[in-house]
């Protein structure tokens, strides 16, 4: 049973939400040694920008579970999540609640997605000439790494 497209909805009902809620969503900064994992997007609304990994809370799923979903179709595993912050994304066809969390990954290899074409670790001294990157990212990145980064 996968339990994410039980939770899917008629398209004429998703189009119906987006134009008049947010949407609850997670970012995972996933880190290991002194880098962080960004994705190239390959979908809208971010497509072709470097990303965290991430996407939709399902209902009645935790935050942490919900990044561990997301990672876990990346190809990570990942533990002792720290909250950054929260963070409303505004895009033109719809508007995001997103949580972000810090998780430092234990195991696995990063894989292509539906979402996420291929994957990237960079270091801190690298994020000003990260190109093109989702504002709503660096700003969670900047964040994370002014209250302590890699030591959450």
């Amino acid at each position: 049973m996968d339990h994410e497209r039980d939770q899917w909805i008629e398209e004429r009902c998703w189009k119906e939400l987006v134009e008049k809620m947010p949407i609850p969503c997670v970012d995972i900064i996933v880190h290991r040694d002194l880098e962080f994992l960004m994705g190239w997007r390959s979908i809208p609304p971010y497509k072709n920008v470097w990303a965290l990994i991430g996407g939709r809370i399902l209902r009645g799923e935790s935050l942490e579970a919900a990044a561990v979903r997301h990672c876990m179709k990346s190809g990570l595993k990942i533990l002792k999540f720290q909250q950054v912050g929260v963070y409303p994304v505004m895009f033109r066809t719809r508007h995001d609640i997103t949580v972000c969390l810090a998780a430092k990954t234990t195991s696995g290899i990063p894989k292509p997605t539906g979402e996420m074409a291929r994957y990237r670790w960079f270091r801190k001294k690298e994020l000003g000439r990260i190109s093109p990157i989702g504002g709503n990212y660096k700003r969670m990145l900047r964040h994370w790494l002014s209250i302590g980064g890699y030591s959450l």
